[in-house]
């Protein structure tokens, strides 16, 4: 009987093997579930954070696109008196800034259009009519101040800043797409970044040199 015991338990042993070699063989899965933070594919920094999906895959076209349309909105009777911003990120536009009247607002978005190389256009323009009531004037003193320093040439000041970005453009030392222009009654503020102070130094020299500017402030950063 213990011998008939014995054979049957070395052929069950036999058959087991293969099976714990299998299961030996097979990876376990992590019981840890994906962090709901990850992105899948995302391209990774040397301090490991996702590049912002938003910049520019080619921030030279996308700074022409800007400066076309700024020009077109220039010499636009209807537009050239409003404070539109203009930002292109790989051919899409976003329009912000004020306008007169929502046939304005429109008007700059038709124009921005117009420009070759401009994929879509995003109208995020506020209107802010002109208010032409002193005396019932509701507003608080930080609005009025806020209202006393909006240009009193705003064509003039966006045509300034048009040649400005143009001159960026058209320099090979100056990254025109990391540095931001904004002109009030002739005087232009530089900010952004800068790879280096010579960058920098260029950028404030080349808009000093664009007709009718009478300062230039420079707050650019350098990385």
């Amino acid at each position: 009987m213990k011998i008939k015991l014995s054979i049957a338990g070395l052929l069950l042993g036999a058959w087991l093997l293969p099976v714990a070699g299998n299961a030996a063989d097979t990876p376990a899965k992590s019981a840890v579930p994906p962090s709901a933070n990850e992105t899948p594919g995302a391209q990774m920094t040397d301090n490991q954070r996702a590049k912002p999906a938003h910049r520019s895959v080619h921030p030279v076209d996308d700074s022409v696109i800007t400066t076309k349309i700024r020009a077109k909105l220039v010499k636009d009777k209807q537009t050239r008196a409003d404070n539109v911003e203009i930002e292109t990120v790989n051919g899409a536009v976003d329009l912000t800034g004020t306008a007169g009247s929502k046939a304005k607002a429109a008007r700059a978005v038709a124009l921005a259009r117009q420009v070759e190389g401009v994929k879509s256009v995003k109208n995020h323009i506020k209107i802010t009519p002109p208010d032409t009531s002193a005396a019932g004037d509701k507003r608080s003193d930080k609005d009025r101040t806020a209202v006393k320093r909006r240009s009193d040439q705003p064509g003039s000041d966006t045509w300034i800043t048009t040649k400005v970005k143009a001159k960026f453009v058209e320099d090979k030392q100056v990254t025109a797409a990391n540095i931001h222009v904004k002109t009030l009654n002739g005087v232009v503020e530089l900010t952004g970044t800068a790879k280096s102070m010579d960058e920098s130094s260029k950028a404030a020299s080349l808009a000093r040199g664009v007709e009718h500017v009478k300062s230039v402030t420079n707050n650019i950063k350098v990385n």
